[in-house]
Parts: C-alpha cells; sequence; structure tokens
C-alpha cells in the first residue's frame, strides 16, 4: 500500500471528511487506515462492511490518486458538502445572524452554498460548534432597557427595609392574558438564552395576580388595566395580607399616570 498521508493526516482527512458529510468517503479512508495498521484486505473491508473484492478497489484507487481518487463521483447526484473553509464561514454567519430557525439554515445553505443536509445530521454540526436549540423568551419592545436593574434596586430596599416586628410580604405583580400567537418553535443560537420582541396584544380581561414568596397570593380578573384597577387588586392584596409594609399605600394609587 501507498503511504500517501501519516496516520496523523489519514485522521485528520477522515474528520474532514465527517464534517463534510461524505459517508462514502469515511468509510473508505477507514479501510485504508485498518490496512495501514496491519489488517489484512478482508479484514479491513469486513471491517466496514465491504467485501473483499470492493476493499480491493479502494485499495486500488488509494494507491492511484490517494484522498482524491477514493472520493466517489458522480454524474449529476447531489451536490458536494460544504469544505472545512466554507464551514467556517458558515458558523462565522449564524453566529453573526442568530437566532436561526431550521428553515432559515436550510435556506441559508442552499441560496449560498447550493447544498443541503440531513436535518438530525445537521444538528449534531450545530451543536457540534456550540450552538443550543431551545425556545426563545418572548419580550415586549416597551419593556425598559433597565427593569431588571430597577427590580433588584427596589428588592434591595425591601430586604434592608427595618419593619419592626410587622412581617414582611414579598412577591412579584403582574398582568396577564392571552396572546394570539404561540411560542412552540424552537431557535438555533449560541447563545444559552434566545429573546425575541414579540409586542403584547391586548384582549378583553387580563389576570392581575400577586405571587407571594412570604405571605398569601392573590388573582383579580379585570377588563383593563387602568390605574383604578390597579389599585383596587393591591386594596385586594393588602385585604390578604393586612401588613403596611408589604403594599403601596393609598399615596400610591393617588399619583397621576
Amino acid at each position: 500500500m501507498v503511504k500517501h498521508l501519516s496516520e496523523k493526516q489519514l485522521d485528520e482527512a477522515i474528520n474532514e471528511a465527517q464534517k463534510a458529510d461524505e459517508t462514502r468517503l469515511v468509510r473508505r479512508l477507514c479501510f485504508i487506515k485498518n490496512v495501514s495498521l496491519g489488517d489484512t484486505d478482508k479484514m479491513a473491508a469486513r471491517r466496514v462492511g465491504a467485501s473483499q473484492p470492493t476493499g480491493g478497489r479502494w485499495l486500488k484507487a488509494w494507491n492511484e490518486g490517494g484522498v482524491d481518487g477514493l472520493r466517489p463521483s458522480f454524474a449529476g447526484g447531489r451536490p458536494a458538502k460544504l469544505s472545512s473553509e466554507q464551514f467556517d464561514e458558515f458558523f462565522t454567519l449564524l453566529e453573526d445572524g442568530q437566532p436561526w430557525t431550521p428553515q432559515e439554515i436550510d435556506d441559508l445553505l442552499w441560496d449560498r452554498y447550493g447544498v443541503t443536509y440531513d436535518r438530525s445530521h445537521l444538528a449534531r454540526i450545530l451543536r457540534a460548534d456550540g450552538m443550543q436549540y431551545a425556545k426563545p423568551r418572548p419580550m415586549d419592545p416597551r419593556q425598559s432597557p433597565d427593569a431588571e436593574e430597577d427590580f433588584r434596586e427596589r428588592l434591595g430596599e425591601a430586604l434592608t427595609k427595618d419593619n419592626g416586628d410587622e412581617p414582611l410580604v414579598l412577591g412579584f405583580f403582574d398582568a396577564s392574558w392571552p396572546q394570539p400567537f404561540e411560542n412552540s418553535q424552537r431557535l438555533w443560537s449560541y447563545d444559552r438564552t434566545v429573546e425575541i420582541d414579540k409586542p403584547l396584544v391586548a384582549v378583553p380581561w387580563k389576570t392581575l395576580g400577586f405571587y407571594a414568596l412570604l405571605g398569601k397570593s392573590t388573582l383579580i380578573f379585570r377588563k383593563r388595566t387602568t390605574k383604578e384597577s390597579i389599585c383596587a387588586a393591591l386594596e385586594a392584596i393588602r385585604e390578604q395580607n393586612p401588613v403596611e409594609s408589604g403594599v403601596p399605600n393609598d399615596r400610591f394609587c393617588a399619583r397621576d399616570g
């Protein structure tokens, strides 16, 4: 057998063929590696599920042309897969344009490179490069960019405030209602948490809820989330938790806006 490549170079050729989804070439290169490690043609062919005559043809092709001699040549058929350089560009495009739906990735592969990949095999390639496939977290674009920082500041003030002997009521106050779109579509991204902008759509009847960590939770249903309905909800929370420290007082409800 002609030694076109060192053992390390042969392993690199197998890895590149795997990344490019050249399954036939991977199988033939593995046959060559087995022969180089001391297997007979018959044993090396059997290890990769081929017959001895087929192994003989592969060995002849290797001796005459090396890796290129083993690569199948088709008159037509599906397009060749991506090279290592194309994969580098492909992953850069994915990172710059994230997040992606599976269909968007399929379109990118076809429009830019003229190739297609099986979805399950493509998923293994993407995960190997560090991408995550998960449901995105919808965010209202009207939300203040400092909302989390404001929350931490107010929470810190509440926890450090001296309430004397009065019990502390702690929880989350929120308004929610059904939305006319689903959030089951998962996306590919290099970020562990994906956020997408989805403006909230107003519908009749909202749920105003106080989700208590310390105290009693309360749910109230209102047609509109007006100033008056918010104040009524706060009063209901106070009735369930009769301490002044945990719920804003009447001066809060008397403010404008």
